[in-house]
């Protein structure tokens, strides 16, 4: 059984989390899909802070003998998703800064190219003034 402070805290500091990803996300620093593993996180936290007994049940359910067993259980499985789901998103920008980077490489060389033309250009159009004014 939970005692009542330990409840009192974690509903607390469930809900300072939850204004501090809120804020977040209005202030447009975090995305919402960054932040649904935090939320289902906060709601779990919350649920076993207010519902003590739900703890017993779901550990008695999958055969685990103490709660808080069940507990470090499911935050281990619940970080490590998030885990994974922050692994594919670095994953997918490194993909995008390599194509970027190999885009900007390719745009870099048909500028200097321009530019060499351009100076080509200049330097036989000088060439041509100069030789009409001998």
């Amino acid at each position: 059984m939970i005692s009542f402070k330990l409840q009192l805290f974690l509903i607390v500091f469930c809900f300072i989390c939850f204004m501090m990803f809120l804020n977040l996300i209005i202030k447009f620093k975090l995305d919402l899909k960054y932040s649904l593993l935090w939320f289902l996180l906060i709601i779990i936290t919350i649920s076993l802070a207010v519902f003590p007994n739900l703890a017993e049940q779901v550990a008695h359910f999958i055969g685990i003998e103490t709660p808080v067993n069940a507990i470090f259980l499911f935050g281990i499985l619940l970080t490590l998703i998030i885990m994974f789901s922050l692994t594919r998103t670095l994953s997918n920008h490194q993909s995008k800064i390599k194509e970027i980077s190999q885009e900007l490489g390719v745009l870099k060389l048909e500028v200097l190219e321009l530019k060499n033309q351009q100076l080509k250009t200049n330097y036989h159009l000088n060439n041509e003034k100069v030789n009409e004014n001998e």
